[in-house]
């Protein structure tokens, strides 16, 4: 036999190795429990090989065979599929708390503070504690309300004045074609950080013209357009399914290198994040740092509560909750 043959054998025997040794652990910690059907498996891949595109025409198969509720192995993580609505109704009601907590995956884990962001931690006093702070201090309908009078408002009128102009200076007598795509992007995400931070009215002087083209002539603030381009990296990261989040060999090695990317793209986020933080604990210290009439950002009313409990509202926990802002952003 010849090399290569060697090695074909001692890979197949120790994969039928490590399966069966899974094979066992897994039996022995689900001892006891009543767990779905489920098809056929491969030794070390499970049931990845049944996954194939589009993913949710494989899994109505899956059911169509197995019945609404099934049991699948991707990797070394055990799945319970659902495709029935009045099953996907019972979890949801009758056991709410046994799926109040999301799985931990590890590529979420890096860009989530280690699964501390309000959508992402365990269900507990931590978890209570974000949502008060979001719902009382955040999300309020006085505080919403403001929001979008003032600078959420100021940025949907900048964008119609920045249209204007753009028409009134085409050589086509006041018409002109404009991509709605991303002047509306450039408008979404300008008022997302005029909510977090209020780059653009810290930027401008205290004596404000309505009329200012210079102040307005950007779709997107600097830091906004920063953390654009960091949303897009991550993204792209982590919105898809990563191998290694299946097979926990993978994210030892980093053999394809996708945590050295993720994290590359998390020390920049964090770093902007914490310039913004800083920037506005600058401004929130001044005595005139809050004009009258003039709603605090998002990161302003977080530090207030900083200075009466430090020790739960850290910067890390306030770059989380401006994070979960970033998340409500790229749903859209």
């Amino acid at each position: 036999m010849t090399v290569t043959a060697y090695v074909a054998v001692f890979s197949c025997l120790l994969a039928v190795s490590l399966n069966v040794l899974l094979g066992r652990r897994r039996s022995s910690k689900n001892n006891g429990r009543n767990k779905p059907p489920s098809p056929p498996s491969l030794p070390v891949l499970g049931h990845l090989h049944l996954l194939r595109k589009p993913v949710h025409a494989a899994l109505a198969r899956l059911a169509a065979r197995h019945g609404p509720v099934l049991s699948l192995r991707l990797g070394s993580r055990d799945v319970v599929v659902v495709t029935s609505a009045a099953r996907a109704r019972e979890c949801f009601t009758e056991h709410d708390l046994c799926f109040a907590t999301r799985p931990r995956f590890a590529a979420l884990d890096l860009v989530t503070f280690s699964g501390t962001t309000l959508p992402t931690c365990a269900y507990g006093a931590y978890w209570r504690d974000l949502r008060r702070v979001a719902t009382v201090h955040l999300l309020s309908a006085r505080r919403v309300g403001r929001m979008m009078s003032g600078p959420v408002a100021a940025e949907v009128r900048a964008a119609a004045r920045r249209m204007y102009r753009a028409a009134a200076t085409a050589p086509g007598g006041g018409a002109a074609r404009m991509e709605l795509k991303r002047r509306l992007f450039g408008l979404i995400l300008g008022s997302l950080m005029e909510t977090i931070a209020r780059p653009r009215t810290n930027n401008r002087t205290s004596t404000r013209d309505e009329d200012d083209a210079e102040a307005d002539a950007a779709d997107m603030t600097p830091e906004a357009n920063e953390f654009k381009q960091t949303l897009d990296v991550m993204a792209s990261l982590v919105g898809a399914a990563n191998t290694w989040d299946c097979f926990p060999l993978l994210r030892r090695f980093d053999v394809f290198g996708v945590k050295r990317k993720i994290m590359a793209a998390v020390r920049r986020r964090d770093a902007f994040l914490q310039r913004l933080v800083d920037a506005e604990r600058r401004r929130f210290e001044l005595d005139d740092g809050r004009r009258e009439g003039e709603e605090d950002s998002m990161i302003a009313v977080l530090l207030s509560l900083q200075k009466s409990e430090p020790e739960i509202y850290t910067d890390t926990m306030i770059m989380s909750l401006c994070s979960v802002s970033a998340s409500v952003f790229l749903s859209l």
